[in-house]
Formats: C-alpha cells, sequence, structure tokens
C-alpha cells in the first residue's frame, strides 16, 4: 500500500494550544499504514499506541487510559467493527474513527450507528484529515459534556447556566427560549458560528415537555448528501447496493422528542423537498420503502447564514423557510454584547480549570479590558479557545496580557479610536479583519487547521475569509 502523502504535515507544529496530550490507540494489521499515522499523530503531539491484531488492541484497551481509537475493519480473526462494538460498550466516552478501503454505504452506516464518530476511506491522502477529525471529535465530545450538565442543571424556573449574560438581547432570548419550549412549533435559530445555537436548541428540549425523551442533534453539513437522506429517514433491505437489513433513521429515533437540524442551509435542494413534506405530514419514508411512518417530533433548526438572503437568491426553498421560521430566534454576536464576556470568562474559567488541572485562576483587569475590545469573530468559542490557551501558558495565578495569543495582545482599546474616525464602518471593519487573520496566520504557521481551531471558526469560513480580504495563504 502506498504510504499517504503528508508533504503538507504541519498541523499542530506547535502544540502550546494543546490541553494535554491525547492517547491514541492505532489499531491496522498493515504496517506501513500504522507506520505512518503513527509518526504523523506523534509529530502532532499525540501518544500512540499502535496495535496489529484484535488481541493487542484488547490489552492496551484494558491496561491504558485510551481516549481515541482509530480502527481498521478488516482485520484478521476478529472485524474491528466487533472492537468497536466492544470499546462503546465499556467506555461510550471514546471517540472512534474507523479507517477502512470498504466504502459501501451500510457499512458507513453500520459503524455511525454502533457510535462510531467519523469514517476515513483508504488510501489516505491527506494525513491532516486524520488529526482534523480527531480534533473534531474532541470538540463536539467537550461540547456534548457541557450540554449533558445544561441537561442536569437546567430546570423550568432558574436561569440557563450556560448562557450568562446581562445584555438585554440575550435575556430576551433566555425568555423567547422558555415560552416557545411550552409549543411544539418548529423554531428557527440563526446566528454567526460560535453563539451557541445547539445549546439554546437543547434549552429550548430542555424546558419542554419533551425532556424525558432523546435530543438529537444532527450536522446536516457534515453528512454527505448521498448519505443525508438514509441517515435522517433510514432505508429498507435492498434500497440500494448494500443495504442488507432495514436500518431506522434518526427522525424515528427522535420519536416523541426534539430533532435539531444544524446547518440546515447546506442541505441540497432535492432533500429540501423531502424535508419540507415531513415537516408537513409529520410523516417519514425510508429510503426504498413505500410505508408512512408516523412520528411524533418536534423540529429545531439552525443556520449561521442569512436565511432570508439565501431564499432571495434561490439558493433555500422558499416554502421550507416559511415552514421552519414560524418562531425565529436571533443569537447576537459576542462582540454585541461586550458587558456580557466578564460573566461567560468567569464561568468557563472554573470549568476549564477544573478540567485542566489548573484550578483558582483569576483574570487581570488589562486581560478583561482587552477580551471587552476584541470583535470575537469566532464568538464564545472562540473565547473558550483563548482563554484555554492562556490558562496552559499562564505560569502565575494570574492570567495576564502576556499569557493572550498575538490578536488579543494587539488590540487597541475603544478610546484610542475616538479622535480618528474619518472612515465608513464597513472600511473599518474589512482592516480589522484583515488584520486579525493575518496574524491568526503567522500565530499558526500558516497551517489552516490549527488557525481555524484557535479561532473557533470552519475551515470553510477560513477560506471564505481570506479569499474575501485578499489574504495569501
Amino acid at each position: 500500500m502506498a504510504i499517504p502523502n503528508s508533504n503538507s504535515d504541519t498541523t499542530a507544529k506547535s502544540n502550546k494550544f494543546t490541553p494535554k496530550q491525547k492517547t491514541v490507540l492505532l489499531v491496522d494489521d498493515d504496517p506501513v499504514v500504522n507506520e505512518t499515522i503513527e509518526q504523523h499523530l506523534t509529530r502532532n503531539g499525540y501518544k500512540v499506541l499502535p496495535a496489529f491484531d484484535a488481541e493487542s488492541a484488547r490489552k492496551i484497551f484494558e491496561e491504558s487510559q485510551v481516549e481515541i481509537a482509530l480502527l481498521d475493519i478488516n482485520l484478521d480473526k476478529v472485524s474491528g467493527i466487533d472492537l468497536l462494538k466492544e470499546f462503546k460498550s465499556e467506555k461510550p466516552q471514546m471517540i472512534v474513527i474507523m479507517i477502512s478501503a470498504v466504502t459501501e454505504v451500510e457499512t458507513v452506516v453500520k459503524t455511525i450507528h454502533i457510535g462510531a464518530y467519523d469514517y476515513l476511506v483508504k488510501p489516505i491522502i491527506d494525513l491532516n484529515q486524520v488529526t482534523l477529525r480527531i480534533e473534531r471529535a474532541l470538540g463536539e465530545r467537550e461540547l456534548k459534556t457541557e450540554n449533558e450538565a445544561l441537561k442536569r442543571e437546567l430546570s423550568r424556573h432558574t436561569e440557563i447556566p450556560e448562557i450568562p449574560s446581562r445584555a438585554p438581547s440575550m435575556v430576551q432570548v433566555k425568555e423567547m427560549i422558555k415560552t416557545v419550549a411550552q409549543y411544539d412549533s418548529f423554531v428557527l435559530i440563526t446566528g454567526e458560528s460560535g453563539t451557541g445555537k445547539e445549546v439554546a436548541a437543547r434549552s429550548i428540549h430542555k424546558y419542554s415537555k419533551r425532556d424525558s425523551k432523546q435530543f438529537v442533534a444532527v450536522n446536516c453539513g457534515g453528512i454527505p448528501a448521498t448519505l443525508l437522506e438514509s441517515t435522517l429517514f433510514g432505508y429498507e433491505k435492498g434500497a440500494f447496493t448494500g443495504a442488507t437489513k432495514q436500518t431506522r433513521g434518526l427522525f424515528e429515533e427522535s420519536d416523541k422528542g426534539t430533532i435539531f437540524l444544524d446547518e440546515v442551509t447546506e442541505t441540497t435542494p432535492e432533500f429540501q423537498v423531502k424535508l419540507l413534506r415531513v415537516l408537513e405530514d409529520r410523516k417519514i419514508r425510508r429510503v426504498g420503502g413505500t410505508q408512512e411512518i408516523e412520528l411524533d417530533i418536534r423540529v429545531i433548526a439552525a443556520s449561521n447564514k442569512d436565511v432570508k438572503k439565501l431564499v432571495e437568491q434561490g439558493e433555500f426553498r422558499e416554502d421550507l423557510y416559511y415552514r421552519l421560521n414560524v418562531v425565529n430566534i436571533t443569537l447576537p454576536p459576542l462582540r454585541d454584547r461586550t458587558q456580557d464576556v466578564p460573566l461567560i470568562v468567569d464561568y468557563q474559567l472554573k470549568k476549564l480549570g477544573e478540567r485542566l488541572g489548573k484550578e483558582g485562576l483569576s483574570v487581570s483587569p488589562g486581560t478583561i479590558e482587552k477580551f471587552q475590545n476584541y470583535a470575537w469573530p469566532g464568538n464564545i468559542r472562540e473565547l473558550i479557545n483563548v482563554l484555554e490557551s492562556a490558562i496552559i501558558m499562564s505560569r502565575d495565578p494570574q492570567i495576564t496580557v502576556e499569557d493572550l495569543p498575538p490578536q488579543l495582545r494587539d488590540v487597541v482599546p475603544e478610546e484610542e479610536y475616538a479622535d480618528e474616525v474619518t472612515i465608513e464602518y464597513q472600511e473599518a471593519k474589512t482592516q480589522f479583519e484583515r488584520k486579525y487573520f493575518k496574524s491568526l496566520l503567522r500565530t499558526a504557521e500558516g497551517n489552516i487547521t490549527e488557525a481555524a481551531r484557535i479561532s473557533g471558526v470552519t475551515r470553510q469560513h477560513l477560506y471564505h475569509k481570506m479569499k474575501q480580504l485578499d489574504i495569501e495563504h
């Protein structure tokens, strides 16, 4: 087998943002693939425990604190799918990513249903995809942990702890969440990336009469278009090549509960037609099936785009937009509620300090001032990432400006602009963004994956901004 290309392997060249060394169990009976992936992950700050068969993999799993596993499906004697079942049964929070040359839809869907986070197809041409998927899984696991804490702590008569706020705009949002939760109407949550749309959706579910049932979150933009319909609606045996048995979709799994369709605007026009029919009839039909299945389900959708503008441009169905947009909740960007920054910092500082083993830290007034003067293009997600970085870099009980990444240290206080306003807002915003993203890329040494992780935005959004601002990679 050819060795995967790693000529762009600069991912996480500097691991100063890695909270701790993560342990990866790598199981592949191909020694070339095993060694190549091991070397790549080791360079990127991971501790790798390689195994070439199921027996040695089980031994490592039992004796080591493994957090992540990369499993080849086609192992000798014992299938990687069997190992997946065993590992997830013993350790449900473990991140498992399957690796295989097998591309049948049924196999992919089966592993996802069992509990695999992702599926990489051999040969892996770009090894950065391995670290990217792992980092994404770690981020989503952290978010899931936070949301589970939210579910335990929320009550119908208390504030939402994961949305600490005094800003009038967010107080209004929290009141809307409590009000709309009592009804089964469709809700469309909009707002920039990182503003907390899934947290808001989970809060609606928690306050609702469905709170004892399933909440299923689906990132529509993260599932290939060819798999989205079968993933959500399920499929019948023989519906396509490799469909050897009837399989329930996520809509059926969330019956009596709530399904959250994040990035709904990333779906194809063909799928939008089918989704509209489901919303109107509250019935689904599995792929390849003829029987309609009635569901008692609540649908909450979200997008980080201007959905109405997409409708006007013909990129999103107008009838689907009006069906989803019965109640619209718009989450304001962090830059529009800077008075909430100290509250969020205080709340996240305690959580991150406990997780990183550095409890009791404080933040200097100068650092808070930098936070409040920064535009936060990645919103709360970026703030959490920056705060985590500062906790790691801090050598004293108090986090200071020197512990911050360059894009925060170089922020100019608001009052310094008081006598200099001679340009339009849009031009000033463009100048700031160009300076920010150039500084961000320097910090990440030109690595797009690392830059996206630091800022809390997606790689696609980062590429879009670079093109828009004419920034060379």
